[in-house]
């Protein structure tokens, strides 16, 4: 993540994506049976949480241009999210997204809920930093701040966390799955 100030005075906050030709490797593995290893399992696992998608996969590298779908997604970036999220938790960096992921698992929550929960803090964050460096703040993303939101939402009840995160009611992961079901 770097903050690019152009000559007009706009910052742009850049995410570096996932390279399409490691979702290929990876989504070959996976075809293949063969074993992941590293990043590649939460590639995997990111990509194996989205089976609408399973068809863009067998395509991926043989054509180029907007990625973004009908209805709006773009699914590198949503992948982006997912695996900087499983990053995150695996690398315990910062310790509270392994801390949060692991009390939500611990309170029912379904791991693909769990790293939504994230991405939305996440964006949130992302967010604030560019609206901050447009107002003459440095562009820098607070990973305390951050951290600190993931603690204060770790043992709310799934409904009132996104209640806090500005949801009347648990959002589906995606459109056309089944509305979220409390235990």
């Amino acid at each position: 993540m770097s903050r690019k100030k152009g000559q007009s005075g706009k910052v742009t906050v850049e995410l570096q994506g996932i390279d399409k030709r490691v979702l290929k490797h990876v989504w070959d593995k996976m075809r293949q049976g063969d074993e992941l290893q590293g990043q590649e399992i939460y590639i995997g696992r990111s990509m194996a949480d989205h089976p609408q998608w399973f068809p863009l996969f067998e395509t991926i590298g043989l054509l180029e241009g907007d990625d973004t779908l009908p209805d709006g997604q773009n699914p590198y970036v949503h992948l982006t999210f997912h695996v900087m999220m499983g990053s995150q938790v695996f690398n315990r960096n910062p310790k509270e997204a392994e801390v949060f992921y692991r009390l939500r698992l611990k309170q029912g929550d379904q791991p693909h809920d769990i790293i939504h929960m994230m991405i939305n803090v996440f964006q949130r964050h992302l967010v604030w930093t560019a609206q901050n460096a447009k107002q003459g703040g440095s562009g820098d993303f607070d990973i305390r701040a951050y951290a600190k939101t993931l603690r204060s939402l770790q043992n709310l009840k799934t409904e009132k966390l996104w209640q806090r995160l500005g949801y009347a009611t648990p959002p589906k992961a995606h459109e056309g799955e089944a509305p979220y079901q409390p235990r």
